[in-house]
């Protein structure tokens, strides 16, 4: 059963993408240009302002316990920072959950709660957030706004309980694998896991995980293309379980090891590690700044409106002029927030420009010179 209840409602209207055709000369060279860029496979994540939690009731008392518990879930998600509870700011928000979302349901669940010695059936509340008001609070509260496209990141676990060694694969059913999906839902993180073909077996072997062989592992990665690679092993003991785990952002490994009494606890630490990691990488800073972005091929209206449209799409753009337009190159100011480091990253993930160079104008103001690529109008 669900019941739904708004507080408002609103109908939106999206525009697909169109489409004509493109001298070959310059789709040759747009092909060039990305064979010559390291892919990146960043995902879009879903339901960012969308919190689950279970409660004992459907009445007021739980409906605010939820609220807020729902409310930090998302701004810690949004901001990837789980010191954002510590803020008085957000403190203070979360006496008054009701002010930042607009809809909330109930779904029925085959879980319980056990209060006074008696069982008591959990419900699913679900809770949509309003995001301009999230991304506000989390601003307010001087923390980063981290987008809706994330770093994908690669799983290589290995898990043994004493007799036997075997790959956690994503169709598995077990705790590990299903707290491991569950945290990232909650960090807003996208896994990958790999498919276990010949390929696969062939590149990296269980005992080459087990013995943390970062060479291998490395190189068994490099088809998937993902942002990040995380690797571990798990030791079932018979009342414990003990993580040793390794990350590689950018091409450098960090080392991590814990224990805990059942796999929530156990992946909950690395998967919060490994998003506070990603997010000090691509989530924005409070700063402001300007810079000059150029753009090329850009050769008609419809390219010149979707351009635009992109940058001003962008979390990191807070403004965006254009400067001059010469040919079928477009000049824009932009005023942005964080580094201009932080929105290279997000446009590397979006995929939709390409990077030329990066330099100074005239006057010592940074300078990014990007070509739009095809099959983004």
């Amino acid at each position: 059963m669900i019941l739904k209840i708004s507080k408002s409602s609103s109908i939106g209207i999206g525009f697909g993408p169109g489409g004509r055709h493109l001298p070959w000369k310059w789709l040759l060279g747009c092909i060039t240009l990305l064979l010559l860029t390291q892919p990146v496979h960043a995902v879009p994540v879903d339901d960012l302002y969308t919190a689950e939690v279970l409660v004992s009731s459907q009445d007021a008392i739980q409906l605010k316990r939820g609220a807020q518990a729902g409310l930090l879930q998302v701004l810690i998600r949004v901001s990837g920072n789980q010191q954002i509870e510590t803020s008085p700011i957000v403190v203070s928000a979360l006496k008054r959950p009701e002010s930042y979302y607009y809809q909330y349901s109930y779904e029925t669940t085959d879980r319980s709660f056990q209060i006074g010695g008696e069982l008591v059936p959990a419900h699913n509340l679900r809770i949509e957030f309003e995001p301009s008001s999230i991304a506000q609070l989390v601003r307010q509260a001087g923390y980063p706004v981290w987008g809706s496209n994330r770093p994908s990141v690669l799983l290589w676990v290995a898990e043994s309980d004493g007799v036997e060694r075997r790959m956690l694969a994503e169709q598995e059913q077990s705790d590990v694998v299903v707290a491991l999906n569950a945290q990232a839902r909650q960090r807003g993180l996208p896994l990958l896991y790999p498919i276990f073909d010949l390929e696969d077996t062939s590149k990296l072997s269980t005992a080459e995980v087990w013995g943390a062989f970062m060479g291998r592992i490395e190189n068994a990665s490099l088809r998937y293309s993902p942002d990040a690679v995380i690797t571990g092993r798990i030791q079932k003991d018979q009342e414990r379980l003990t993580g040793t785990w390794a990350w590689n952002i950018e091409g450098k490994w960090i080392s991590f090891s814990n224990v805990a009494f059942n796999a929530n606890d156990l992946v909950a630490e690395v998967i919060n590690k490994l998003a506070d990691a990603l997010a000090a990488r691509y989530a924005i800073d409070s700063s402001r700044g300007s810079l000059m972005v150029r753009v090329e091929a850009v050769d008609s209206l419809k390219h010149y409106a979707s351009v635009t449209r992109y940058l001003e799409s962008l979390a990191p753009v807070l403004d965006s002029s254009v400067l001059e337009v010469i040919g079928s190159e477009i000049l824009f100011r932009l005023s942005t927030e964080g580094q201009s480091r932080q929105l290279m990253e997000i446009i590397r993930l979006d995929e939709k420009m390409a990077l030329i160079n990066r330099g100074q104008d005239a006057s010592g103001k940074e300078l990014l010179h990007y070509q739009w690529l095809p099959g983004n109008e």
